[in-house]
């Protein structure tokens, strides 16, 4: 299925490149065919998506859990309560989305799990060589990925534990 805007992707790829353009570390993105920015997007999306937003969905029929109603959280870097409109995409989610879809471009396989490599591998007494030391099991949902949508998540529900609370 094609990226449709709202529907699998809250961003383009056009939207995409404009962000990238002042970004380091983002020629990986440039090189990608729009084939791949597309899938890359599309399924960014759903890693995104996969979160539980405070807030409610606008419509039980809408594909993507943006846009929400009652969506009220506080921007710590300004200080303030912050109102998301209901027709609104915050622009937290789709730097989220962008940096996701990098990740997944500079890490290919990292869905499949495969991203550690042996230079070799016995059966027989059962021996695995890694000489170069690529045993770092890479993140799916890195921080830069995470970090700007933490306030917009229900407390406790960041994937990195839960939250405390204090019963009196």
């Amino acid at each position: 299925m094609a990226l449709v805007l709202n529907t699998n992707s809250y961003v383009e790829i056009a939207d995409a490149d404009t962000y990238f353009e002042t970004r380091i570390d983002s020629a990986n993105w440039f090189d990608a065919t729009d084939e791949i920015k597309e899938q890359a997007l599309v399924t960014a999306t759903q890693l995104v998506d996969d979160h539980a937003w405070i807030g409610s969905a606008v419509s039980s029929s809408q594909a993507l859990a943006w846009p929400r109603k009652n969506a009220i959280y506080v921007d710590d870097r300004l200080g303030l309560q912050v109102t998301v409109a209901q027709d609104e995409i915050p622009s937290r989610v789709k730097t989220a989305v962008y940096e996701q879809a990098l990740h997944l471009v500079n890490n290919e396989d990292l869905l499949a799990g495969t991203t550690q490599t042996f230079e070799s591998i016995s059966v027989g007494s059962i021996s695995l060589t890694d000489s170069n030391s690529d045993v770092t099991r890479t993140s799916i949902k890195p921080s830069v990925v995470m970090k700007p949508i933490r306030p917009l998540l229900r407390r406790g529900t960041t994937g990195q534990g839960s939250g405390w609370w204090r019963a009196n």
